[in-house]
């Protein structure tokens, strides 16, 4: 879906200035806009409005979600994007860089950007904007907002909550409590799922509609529906199951066919996609995803083909066969020799090792990758065709939120509420039938651990390298279990600590708020 949240458009910083009497400081600057002067229709607000949604296009969370996995027992890197190397290895300081400063960085640059806009809208006084559009907007950037926040209530808990524009005498801010930035997320996403519009979202042309605002409402609750021995809060997953239930009964959405489709544009699947619930959309060649000064391509090729995510064995050795059964080397079906033979089709679709097919017949080979496997989810068959093009872009979306991720949350609340059902059963089902995957049903008569099991393994197969599961092993509470990985071979090893459930604050932070800024506990 290609639409004016395709074009990334820079809206310079609007500065109010305090009023003076000399008439020189009344007038406004000849070299930069005011805001009394940008501001002054409605068009210049939608062209805000569009500002504030190319945030979304953070290559952290789109082109890079993959990256994320690297902290987790999914893969490791070979290059270290965003630190990854020395954060998954331990220990973590405030000083390490990579996710621990540009998560923390990044979510307040946009917070702030997002501010100005609630700001400037509050401030409108014409006559071209209907309460009912105000009310939309508003509630389109305090989805952004709550996003962004959620991120820093992961990573950091207790952090600065600014919802104004600041003055440079209010830059230096305190942190306060998780709880009370918590209450900010449900109050900026209960705003937006009452006022956004109650329709598919590949009906409302790019921008987020009541669906995707409750997708969001689900996953800051999930984040916290197990207390600290990893046991399920019985009135979180219920609300959570209230919710997901709510988006599954409209009809809206639906699993699609092509599990490739949903990432590549090359394979002609994205355009009103009925799994998605929301895309960060990228219109190429003016308007694509890159990082550390690579295109979109280039960063494909360097994430997958390049081997900068190097898939762990262990993780290649949790997809099932085709006929539903465990990995193991004793399986009949299993063939040393082509491992992805007669094995859950995600797996062929999510990575490969020494060579890859790619849907249009091109054949992509790679020298031997360090762990066996490399990333190929999200790389199309153009990225790869000529890789002395690094200059060469993309246009393809990022699916943030999909209708599988909504059955998936459904099942994990629904299982936790009341048991392995048969509503249960049908929503894990019917990402497992996908049209090209097929995979056969969950066996019937699990009770609740195995059910629990059942659905975890499917969504680390499901949405893997899309930036869940290092959430997931922490809001589970088994991360210290999982992510204590001894090194073997061509694998490095892994720590985690208690302490590690939150990040330390970035060192320049605390040194550039002059006390101010309080250190998370444990990282002093």
């Amino acid at each position: 879906m290609k639409n004016i949240f395709s074009i990334l458009l820079f809206i310079a910083t609007i500065v109010a200035f305090n009023s003076c009497s000399e008439d020189f400081l009344e007038k406004h600057p000849t070299d930069a806009l005011s805001a009394e002067v940008f501001y002054d229709s409605k068009n210049s607000i939608d062209l805000a409005l569009t500002s504030c949604y190319a945030t979304l296009q953070n290559s952290m969370y789109t082109t890079n979600a993959c990256l994320f996995d690297c902290l987790s027992d999914n893969a490791q890197q070979t290059h270290s994007g965003y630190n990854t190397t020395d954060i998954a290895r331990g220990p973590i300081t405030p000083t390490i860089g990579g996710y621990v400063n540009d998560i923390y960085f990044n979510s307040y640059k946009e917070i702030a950007r997002y501010n100005i806009f609630l700001k400037t809208l509050s401030d409108y006084e014409g006559d071209d904007i209907t309460d009912a559009i105000r009310a939309q907007y508003e509630a389109e950037v305090r989805l952004l907002r709550a996003i962004r926040y959620f991120e820093l209530y992961k990573f950091y808990g207790d952090v600065p909550l600014v919802t104004e524009p600041v003055t440079i005498e209010e830059q230096y801010q305190p942190k306060v409590g998780a709880d009370q930035v918590l209450n900010q997320i449900n109050a900026d996403i209960d705003f937006a799922v009452s006022n956004l519009p109650d329709k598919a979202f590949y009906q409302n042309n790019g921008h987020f509609v009541k669906s995707s605002a409750q997708v969001i409402k689900a996953r800051v609750l999930m984040f916290d529906a197990y207390d600290d021995g990893g046991v399920a809060k019985s009135a979180v997953m219920s609300e959570v199951k209230s919710i997901t239930n709510d988006i599954i009964s409209k009809n809206y959405y639906d699993i699609a066919p092509s599990f490739r489709g949903l990432f590549a544009e090359d394979l002609g699947e994205q355009n009103n996609n009925k799994e998605v619930i929301f895309y960060v959309n990228y219109l190429a060649p003016d308007n694509f995803a890159s990082c550390f000064g690579w295109s979109r391509a280039a960063t494909h090729i360097s994430n997958g083909s390049g081997e900068r995510v190097a898939v762990l064995p262990e993780f290649a050795n949790t997809f099932e066969f085709n006929d539903g059964t465990p990995f193991s080397t004793s399986n009949p079906l299993y063939n040393p020799d082509n491992v992805y033979e007669n094995r859950d089709p995600r797996m062929y679709k999510t990575m490969f090792s020494f060579s890859v097919t790619f849907e249009d017949g091109f054949v992509y080979n790679l020298n031997s990758p360090s762990t066996g496997y490399t990333y190929y989810k999200g790389i199309m068959s153009s990225d790869t065709q000529d890789q002395s093009e690094f200059d060469k872009t993309d246009g393809s979306d990022w699916p943030l939120m999909r209708f599988a991720e909504v059955l998936l949350m459904y099942a994990e609340a629904a299982n936790e509420v009341d048991g392995p059902t048969a509503q249960v059963y049908d929503a894990i089902n019917r990402i497992r039938a996908r049209a090209d995957i097929q995979m056969p049903a969950v066996p019937q008569g699990l009770g609740k651990d195995e059910m629990r099991n059942a659905i975890r393994h499917e969504r680390r197969i499901e949405l893997a390298f899309e930036g869940f599961r290092y959430d997931d092993v922490k809001r589970w509470k088994i991360a210290e279990d999982v992510l204590n990985i001894s090194p073997d071979g061509s694998i490095y090893g892994k720590s985690f600590v208690k302490k590690n459930y939150h990040f330390p604050f970035p060192q320049s932070e605390i040194d550039r708020n002059y006390g101010a800024l309080v250190q998370n506990p444990d990282y002093n």
